[in-house]
């Protein structure tokens, strides 16, 4: 049951961060299109992007600032999934089961260098490199990873193999 609702939790968090990104990066659309947006006052701000509902905090921002907004939530879900998925799999282990926490750092470290090369080898949001790093970044801030660890072993009949080195 615990599973189930931490399951429902990622989901609803998932949904949420999802949107504020959305809006974020609307925003950002606005701001890049409009010249001399960056100049105007919040209020002005405001006014031209009333129908995106963001903070009002957002108006206040520079483009520098915008852009450090943006990666630093970014890193940010992303370190809340892996906790998520940290505890996801804590709460779904059958007991007597080894650990997957080895495994699930694993595939975040070999989803995340794909997912910067790529960020780096692009040349804007709109090239097909940023598009497949968003993907991985998106794999990664979702349920999958734990829901791999947790349930593929059961649906095979098997456990996972020993990781080489485990928390103490």
């Amino acid at each position: 049951m615990k599973s189930i609702a931490l399951l429902i939790l990622m989901l609803a968090f998932g949904y949420v961060q999802e949107n504020a990104k959305v809006r974020l990066n609307a925003y950002r659309a606005v701001a890049d299109h409009s010249e001399g947006f960056y100049a105007l006052s919040s209020e002005e701000r405001n006014s031209l992007t009333h129908t995106l509902d963001v903070p009002n905090f957002i108006h206040e921002l520079s483009k520098p600032n915008l852009v450090q907004l943006k990666w630093g939530l970014s890193a940010s879900i992303l370190l809340i999934f892996f906790l998520l998925d940290a505890l996801f799999l804590k709460v779904s282990a059958l007991p007597g089961a080894p650990s997957s926490a080895p495994w699930l750092v694993l595939i975040y470290i070999g989803v995340s260098i794909p997912m910067f090369s790529f960020l780096f080898l692009s040349q804007g949001p709109n090239s097909s490199s940023y598009a497949v790093s968003r993907e991985l970044l998106g794999f990664l801030q979702s349920p999958l990873p734990s829901l791999l660890l947790a349930y593929t072993p059961r649906l095979l009949k098997a456990q996972l193999p020993l990781f080489p080195y485990q928390y103490k």
